[in-house]
């Protein structure tokens, strides 16, 4: 990878991180979320007037609503995970993506392991193994595991993570096919696939929530519309920089680069938000990082 990507990775896990400390802190992560969705829906319908969609293959459409249908699912089960899991916890689990594409790429496409990834890949796992002892479960039988894991902040951390390694390989390929088009702007590519993919996804999650009729509190907008705003602008910024770098890197560094955030997550939600066993889950973290990263370089 060039340095300019690097940096951008970097930048982009930093912003990534940002957004979802502002979720995690918000006093309602599901509705928070959907806010600043639906702000985000405002701006791509202003910024469909100013973009030349006309020159969009229909595979990148179709990749558009398939990654769109799986964002929905991701930002439900995030925003459910926060809402009485740890950023400390839950996030390190929800972005351990890179250890298990290379699973997916081996069930889907037949592409074989390598020892240091396969190494890289039981170091991850172990890791998240490690994360589900929480202080107060040290004592917990072995037995007892899966009936943790099936809490809430775990189901759906696991869930988050699930939608993570499959809009990854279906961004990646699409990212691929799109830097094809000439007369479109790589920077512009990159903006238009995240804003209209997440405009599929925000509908589909509105949607969601007004079924299952979560009441509609309108004084979190009035409380919180610096914290709505700074997550639209993180979001659209962070995974823009990562879909433009995709064009051109190989998708295992760019991912497992950009999970240097689970270090920035657990650092921000120890130091800021005061959680519990801040040394354990930095350490577990970092060892998390380097499992990802010898599954990155394992090729």
């Amino acid at each position: 990878m060039t340095t300019v990507s690097i940096l951008l990775v970097l930048l982009s896990a930093m912003l990534h991180v940002t957004w979802n400390y502002l979720t995690k802190s918000s006093s309602n992560p599901k509705l928070f979320s959907m806010y600043g969705g639906l702000t985000t829906v405002f701006i791509t319908i202003v910024f469909a007037f100013w973009v030349p969609l006309h020159l969009i293959p229909s595979s990148i459409w179709i990749a558009i609503l398939v990654s769109g249908v799986i964002h929905s699912l991701y930002v439900f089960a995030l925003s459910s995970a926060y809402e009485t899991g740890d950023i400390s916890y839950v996030y390190p689990i929800a972005r351990s993506a890179p250890a298990f594409v290379p699973i997916a790429a081996f069930l889907l496409f037949g592409e074989l392991f390598t020892p240091l990834g396969i190494l890289g890949i039981v170091l991850v796992v172990f890791c998240i193994f490690l994360l589900q002892f929480r202080r107060r479960n040290l004592k917990q039988k072995l037995s007892g595991l899966l009936k943790f894991i099936r809490q809430k902040d775990s189901f759906w951390a696991f869930v988050t993570l699930g939608t993570v390694v499959a809009y990854t390989l279906i961004d990646k390929v699409a990212m691929v096919d799109f830097h094809q088009v000439e007369d479109f702007s790589f920077v512009l590519q990159s903006v238009t696939y995240f804003l209209f993919a997440s405009t599929v996804s925000y509908i589909i999650y509105t949607i969601t929530l007004l079924i299952q009729k979560v009441p509609m509190n309108a004084q979190l907008i009035k409380t919180e519309w610096p914290q709505i705003l700074a997550k639209v602008f993180g979001s659209l910024v962070s995974y823009s920089l990562i879909l433009y770098v995709m064009q051109t890197e190989p998708v295992g560094y760019i991912v497992t680069l950009r999970q240097s955030s689970v270090l920035f997550a657990v650092i921000a939600g120890w130091l800021f938000l005061k959680e519990q066993q801040g040394v354990f889950r930095l350490i577990t973290a970092l060892l998390m990082f380097i499992g990802l990263f010898l599954v990155a370089t394992a090729g």
